[in-house]
């Protein structure tokens, strides 16, 4: 299905990416002269199809090498995320784009690094059994959904996890 999101991890993000089952279907069944070949021909039919930041384009190449060798059964050390992970569940309503903009305002006013991720496709909602939004997770565990929690609540639930985090645990553990 060409329209299809996967999610890859570039970097410390997880982005989402449409058509990547395909192009790595197409891809994987031509020989190729080099691993240099492959790849250049992987990143550019992924961003025929996907916005990719020209600051970010090696570590895309590198992401999408990196997923295209784990498909074919290559063993593939994953990249894992650094930090805070943080995912922002939302409709795409007034109200959960204020809350994501309430979390980006905090991040950036505490300065801390995290991994931000604002999710609306239903496709993608549907993984995480939601039913009230929106919703916000921290490092893979739910902590709030079906409310805007007031500022202050808001930053007291980032700034602990983002303590937790950076102490060496991962929140949940």
């Amino acid at each position: 299905m060409p329209g299809k999101i996967t999610q890859i991890r570039v970097g410390k993000n997880l982005i989402g990416l449409r058509g990547l089952e395909e192009v790595f279907r197409e891809v994987g069944q031509q020989s190729w002269e080099s691993d240099e070949a492959a790849q250049d021909e992987l990143f550019r039919r992924v961003a025929a199809q996907n916005y990719l930041t020209p600051t970010s384009r090696p570590q895309y190449r590198r992401a999408l090498w990196r997923e295209f060798c784990r498909l074919k059964g290559e063993e593939v050390p994953p990249e894992t995320p650094v930090g805070l992970e943080i995912k922002v569940l939302g409709l795409g309503c007034a109200g959960c784009r204020h809350f994501y903009q309430q979390v980006v305002d905090i991040l950036s006013a505490k300065k801390i690094e995290a991994g931000l991720q604002y999710i609306t496709d239903p496709s993608l909602l549907k993984e995480y059994e939601v039913r009230a939004f929106p919703a916000l997770i921290l490092n893979d565990r739910m902590v709030l959904a079906g409310r805007i929690p007031q500022p202050a609540e808001l930053t007291r639930i980032l700034m602990e996890a983002h303590r937790k985090t950076e102490g060496g645990e991962r929140q949940g553990d």
